[in-house]
């Protein structure tokens, strides 16, 4: 069983799973085998922590490219398996620089699920499948006038298409986390190109995304540098009557680039 062989690592090098690398290892035979069937060809896995999913990944895709901050866990993976098609490196993801794979499968630390996903939206690849929290997986499905509509759930649809494979008990992992978790499925489908004031917009409006549009830029107006007089220059903003929390990914680069014009 996976759970012995955990413990059996975790005696045996003295480690514990770090918090500050919020690490919770899968251990569901299950849940693992049906992360590693999505898998093919190059594949990159994010954090393969003691080798779990890797060992999978290793069995039905041609090589895997597994990237692991924590030193101590990269000595493991070195010293308990012998991969022949399996690069083990020790880097920070945010950090690394290959961009093209044909799959991505991972079940990543949640502390920084944003950092993690907003990187691999500027890659290149297939389909990614990854495990994320739950309550994060839901905002980045979100729509318009749905309750977990935010920033997030703007910027992933940008990006990308994703689905909701299958939700994942707190059992799964060791330490068990708090809440539960989803499989997640990202297709990149860039739909236009994101300018740092259409960045800008977006954050400026989720910031009251359930105000009125006019109101929500008026009181973001910090965020643009502008003072008072702002509220008489956006009188004429792009759907300046409906709430922030109705509004799509185009009208909301509509509002961008009029705002652009007036800048």
């Amino acid at each position: 069983m996976i759970s012995n062989r955990l413990f059996y690592l975790l005696n045996k090098y003295n480690i514990r799973p770090s918090k500050k690398f919020s690490q919770n290892f899968l251990i569901s035979d299950e849940v693992l085998r049906f992360m590693a069937s999505q898998g093919k060809g190059k594949v990159l896995e994010i954090g393969p922590g003691l080798g779990f999913l890797t060992e999978k990944l290793s069995k039905v895709c041609d090589r895997v490219i597994a990237v692991e901050k924590d030193s101590n866990l990269v000595n493991i993976l070195k010293q308990e398996y012998d991969f022949d098609n399996v690069e083990i490196i020790n880097e920070d993801f945010l950090k690394f620089e290959d961009k093209s794979f044909d799959t991505v499968v991972s079940s990543i630390p949640y502390a920084i699920s944003s950092q993690i996903t907003f990187k691999l939206f500027e890659m290149n690849f297939e389909s990614a499948t990854l495990l994320y929290q739950k309550e994060f997986a839901n905002r980045f499905v979100s729509r318009p006038g749905e309750e977990d509509y935010s920033r997030l759930s703007i910027m992933s649809n940008i990006y990308s298409k994703i689905e909701i494979l299958k939700d994942v008990p707190p059992s799964a992992f060791f330490p068990e986390p708090k809440v539960w978790s989803s499989i997640v499925r990202i297709r990149l489908d860039k739909k236009f190109e994101v300018s740092q004031i259409f960045e800008a917009t977006v954050r400026a409006l989720f910031t009251h995304k359930n105000k009125i549009v006019h109101k929500a830029v008026y009181h973001s107006r910090d965020i643009f540098e502008k003072g008072k007089e702002f509220k008489q220059s956006i009188n004429e903003i792009p759907y300046k009557d409906r709430k922030v929390c109705t509004l799509n990914i185009y009208e909301i680069k509509e509002i961008s680039d009029w705002l652009e014009g007036i800048l």
